[in-house]
């Protein structure tokens, strides 16, 4: 496993804390998702339907459901999380960084997240582990993924983690002049040409222009922003919906995240 130490971890983050899922504020989602007009899916299972020409619903918004877990110290609020929409019958992706695997403690959770029919996939930022150098960052993506793989096998895409304070691009790893490159992921052990989630959305919007819908914590944040996001998408739509286990505990207050991530506090 890499020694690296992410940039923008702080010993706190480490900590398992006292606390627990604002349930009554996720449930907001789960509640609007519920509803027969949404058909939620995880990203490997999404680029599957793609393949088969069934991604694309014409009485249905279809959800590509992802979260990525920052901190070691998230796993057991995303197994809360994974907990509660199993309940409601959803399966979703949840994106782990390296340091999310480090200990047999940490992957226990992400083996209970599994076992609720969720996905584990990569969340790579090897690029800045490796200071800009694309041959080593190509390198430490194949070693980092086949670490991962070891523990959990059903890992097959990938999604980058935007250290923005680093400078770099995880995504240009993939890159040649700014273009994608589908050798590139196929070298680093990604089968799939639209295995890396960014890659993924940006031919959706390609192929489906306003009927694309993306929400990220940088526009939507707490479940009324969410469920207002998915209410003004449209049948025959596909919407990728991104969350940060982060901003779900209750100890967090809704107000102050959104005063905090929209004044350019963390980025």
């Amino acid at each position: 496993m890499s020694k690296y130490i992410p940039i923008d971890l702080g010993f706190e983050q480490y900590t398992k804390l006292d606390d627990s899922l604002n349930a009554k504020e996720y449930s907001k989602i789960l509640a609007e998702i519920s509803k027969p007009r949404y058909a939620p899916v995880p990203f490997a299972e999404a680029l599957k339907l793609y393949d088969e020409s069934k991604l694309v619903l014409e009485d249905k918004v279809r959800v590509i459901w992802v979260h990525d877990i920052e901190r070691p110290s998230d796993n057991w609020i995303a197994r809360e999380m994974a907990e509660m929409e199993a309940s409601f019958g959803f399966r979703t992706s949840y994106n782990i960084r390296m340091v999310s695997a480090a200990t047999q403690e940490l992957r226990d959770e992400l083996d209970a997240i599994l076992a609720l029919g969720h996905e584990i996939q990569y969340q790579y930022e090897d690029l800045v582990m490796t200071e800009g150098d694309k041959v080593k960052g190509r390198e430490s993506f194949r070693s980092n993924l086949a670490a991962l793989k070891k523990y959990f096998p059903t890992i097959t895409v990938c999604y980058a983690h935007g250290v923005y304070k680093s400078g770099f691009d995880s995504t240009d790893l993939f890159k040649e002049d700014g273009v994608w490159k589908t050798e590139l992921l196929q070298e680093c052990g990604i089968n799939h040409p639209y295995g890396e989630l960014y890659r993924f959305c940006a031919k959706l919007k390609e192929d489906l222009g306003d009927k694309y819908y993306g929400a990220y914590e940088s526009r939507c944040i707490g479940g009324d922003e969410f469920a207002a996001f998915l209410r003004n998408t449209q049948e025959g739509g596909v919407a990728y919906v991104l969350q940060h286990t982060t901003g779900w505990y209750n100890r967090y207050d809704i107000g102050r995240i959104k005063e905090a991530l929209r004044s350019g506090v963390f980025f």
